[in-house]
């Protein structure tokens, strides 16, 4: 779930002295009122930043949203795991400062680098959203992240783009973490004319070629590819079979375009919206059973069996056996589900239930009951956005929007 942006309210979680060492060191320049602030007086800092020449104020909101993205546990503990890939640990460090906001920052300052790394690998940690798709069945091949053969995808994919006139410049950034390979590839867009006001406060329209994503994660111990692309479904296939011709040197899995997949990471949230809908017949859902495991050590899980006659109790367990201060709920990864639908049949009057399972990323027992049951569960899941089947095969029309990866 996206998190609310509001300059102001970060703001109020910033100490003054690392937002005052971030202006330095971005050589931006303050006047008297600057020198006049006191901490905690959030209106007359926000008052500051608005007042400042509209270049600066634009580059201290990009921190401020940038800082905003990563102050999370999730965010935290992936700056602090960068850190210390690159050599250093700063958990001691992070730990004395004040906050999410003020840790996100001080890292932003002091290990730059770090910081924008992290919040790329965070974000293709979680890949959600209709221009993700997932492939799996590599069954744990080798990658090649050789310079020739990352050079290779880059000219290949700027290739394909070019077909449709964009694509004419593309650059790819690499990163091997944990026997993940991440490669973010940034290609020419369109020309777009942007209508805006100059320094002098005139409006002006001037051409922009904004640059648009292709984001690539190979997890070679779960066999699996996630693939960020726009377009319709045979474009992304081609995009994902050049990355399987020159990273992985074989052919895509045979059985991979065809394949369902079902996001539930979303269901550790106890208000996530798996509701009735008594206009359709369903009358009740349950959740009788969650698989539950840690983003950072996905080989260990844990299962929660919940008793079917209480409401919410398998919720209840997960804040028992998971103490949301000890596991923040951003952490943890929900792998395989049992729903127990009451619904009642067209045509009837008498209410039934239908149990059913279903496990990341492309499993679900559906498919072994009778035609009406299997109906009832497929909308129940795309209902409710745990099933995605590929039935978005219409055009993007190339308007690529901005990506979650930016």
């Amino acid at each position: 779930m996206a998190r609310q942006y509001a300059p102001k309210a970060v703001l109020r979680h910033l100490p003054l002295d690392l937002i005052r060492t971030f202006l330095t060191q971005s050589d931006i320049a303050t006047g008297t009122d600057w020198a006049c602030l006191v901490e905690g007086d959030t209106r007359a800092l926000c008052q500051a930043w608005l007042d400042l020449a509209p270049g600066a104020r634009e580059r201290v909101e990009e921190m401020l949203r940038h800082v905003h993205d990563m102050a999370s546990d999730a965010g935290v503990r992936a700056l602090i795991a960068e850190v210390r890939y690159r050599g250093r640990d700063v958990t001691e460090d992070v730990a004395q400062l004040p906050g999410h906001h003020a840790r996100a920052l001080w890292v932003l300052l002091n290990h730059g680098p770090a910081f924008h790394t992290a919040r790329q690998l965070l974000a293709a940690a979680s890949p959600l959203g209709r221009y993700w798709n997932l492939t799996t069945g590599f069954g744990g091949h080798p990658y090649d992240a050789s310079p020739q053969a990352v050079q290779q995808l880059r000219l290949a994919v700027a290739r394909l783009y070019r077909e449709q006139g964009r694509g004419h410049q593309c650059s790819l950034d690499r990163y091997e973490r944990h026997g993940s390979l991440y490669l973010f590839l940034y290609l020419d867009d369109y020309t777009q004319t942007h209508i805006g006001h100059n320094e002098r406060g005139h409006l002006v329209r001037y051409p922009l070629r904004p640059a648009f994503e292709v984001v690539y994660v190979y997890d070679r111990a779960e066999g699996t590819l996630d693939q960020y692309t726009h377009g319709d479904r045979r474009w992304r296939h081609t995009v994902r079979d050049l990355f399987c011709e020159h990273v992985l040197h074989r052919d895509p899995p045979l059985a991979a375009p065809g394949r369902r997949s079902y996001q539930l990471n979303g269901l550790i949230d106890r208000t996530f919206p798996v509701a009735p809908d008594p206009a359709n017949g369903i009358n009740g859902v349950t959740i009788r059973r969650l698989r539950v495991g840690s983003m950072w050590t996905p080989e260990r899980r844990v299962v929660l069996e919940a008793d079917p006659s209480r409401a919410g109790d398998v919720y209840d367990m997960l804040d028992l056996h998971f103490p949301i201060d000890r596991f923040p709920r951003d952490e943890l990864r929900v792998s395989q589900v049992t729903f127990t639908v009451r619904y009642v049949p067209a045509g009837a009057e008498r209410e039934r239930s239908l149990t059913f399972d279903v496990s990341a990323p492309d499993a679900c027992n559906l498919k072994s009951m009778p035609d009406d049951q299997r109906a009832i569960g497929e909308r129940c899941l795309r209902q409710w956005g745990i099933l995605g089947d590929g039935r978005d095969d219409e055009s993007d029309d190339g308007d690529a929007r901005p990506g979650r990866v930016a």
